[in-house]
């Protein structure tokens, strides 16, 4: 039989689908209240599902996480909702939890937005912040070019993408990548911006890590984005130097994951929600092997011209305005491929990828978590 994740919804409906299903699965249910509204002044939240052990009693906890950055949200809370109707999850691996944090970032995904209210990209906030950002020293190159100022915009004009390519052949792919992709601390109204501070997202987040992975030797937890690869395609990446046991466990778990090039990821890598962010709260004497699930939508140009055109209605437009929906409706169609092929790729490589984590938990899980708590 065929499955594929819901078509798009909005917000409030992902929402309510999840938090439905997971009530009929019985899950611990938990909600944490965003302090902003959605576009029709309904609540968002970040909220948590639970099954199996709770908190301090599980060895091994599986967690998938969606939206951190929010547009995104709505491939991977379909996900969500098909892995709670997954029938393997009525017989987890003995002494594992399941935590799926659903909307990571909710006022993301509630304004189809991939960054949140202070326009940052929730997953280049993990930073110190008590000593000097990271620098972009490229990026002040093309802030004009990547955030157009003025009161209008033309959603056809293509010259950007002429400005951008010359900037490439300046500087070369690799840097051009990285400057525009890599995050940037200077410019707070530009694109791929990391904040100054933690942000609500990260910090809910870390306080559900600190109470959900409590005591827990072992932990695998996905991360599902879109937008990035091939239409459809899936691609894992890990964040692990090789030599650590997290790389190992992924080449073994994972046989086709694929670690994220440092030369030219290097930012995200560095300040991500996963690894850093990640192994900063969990501590060494946990297990842990962060996977990014990556699901492809159009063509990479594409996807940066919506998130370019997204920037400018949030800094110099009207949310609100007619242009405004039409900018909101391209950018969740560079996230979220609304045709029943690409939203099949998604039910089945996304539920493959959980059930690899049950597979690694079940086989090895009470072994690793015994070595890591002793």
């Amino acid at each position: 039989m065929s499955i594929a994740i819901p078509q798009l919804e909005d917000y409030a409906t992902s929402r309510a689908a999840f938090l439905a299903s997971a009530e009929a699965r019985g899950a611990v249910i938990g909600h944490h209240v965003h302090p902003l509204t959605g576009p029709g002044g309904e609540e968002i939240a970040t909220d948590v599902a639970r099954l199996g052990p709770g908190p301090g009693e599980a060895d091994s906890v599986v967690v998938v996480a969606s939206g951190t950055h929010g547009v995104e949200g709505h491939a991977g809370s379909g996900l969500q909702r098909l892995i709670l109707d997954d029938p393997r999850i009525a017989s987890l691996p003995t002494g594992t939890a399941l935590v799926l944090v659903h909307a990571v970032n909710p006022f993301g995904m509630a304004w189809s937005r991939r960054v949140d209210h202070d326009n940052v990209d929730v997953n280049r906030n993990f930073v110190d912040f008590a000593s000097p950002p990271p620098t972009s020293p490229h990026y002040p190159s093309i802030d004009a070019t990547l955030n157009p100022s003025g009161g209008e915009l033309d959603l056809d004009d293509g010259t950007w993408l002429e400005e951008l390519l010359a900037f490439a052949g300046e500087v070369g792919m690799a840097e051009a990548f990285q400057a525009v992709s890599g995050g940037q601390y200077d410019h707070p109204h530009g694109m791929q911006f990391g904040g100054s501070e933690p942000t609500w997202s990260r910090r809910t987040l870390e306080s559900l890590w600190a109470h959900h992975l409590i005591d827990a030797g072992l932990v695998v937890h996905l991360d599902v984005h879109t937008g990035l690869g091939p239409t459809g395609q899936l691609t894992l990446f890990q964040t692990a130097d090789p030599g650590e046991p997290a790389a190992e466990l992924g080449a073994r778990w994972y046989p086709d994951i694929l670690r994220a090039d440092r030369n030219a990821g290097e930012a995200e890598l560095q300040h991500g929600v996963l690894g850093p962010g990640l192994d900063a709260v969990v501590g060494e004497a946990t297990t842990c092997l962060p996977v990014v699930v990556e699901f492809g939508t159009l063509d990479e140009l594409t996807v940066l011209g919506a998130m370019r055109a997204d920037n400018w209605l949030h800094q110099h437009g009207d949310p609100r305005s007619e242009v405004g929906e039409a900018i909101r409706s391209r950018t969740r169609d560079a996230f979220f491929v609304d045709d029943t092929a690409w939203r099949g790729s998604i039910a089945q490589d996304g539920l493959a990828a959980a059930h690899a984590a049950f597979d690694a938990v079940e086989a090895d899980g009470a072994d690793l978590a015994g070595r890591s708590t002793t």
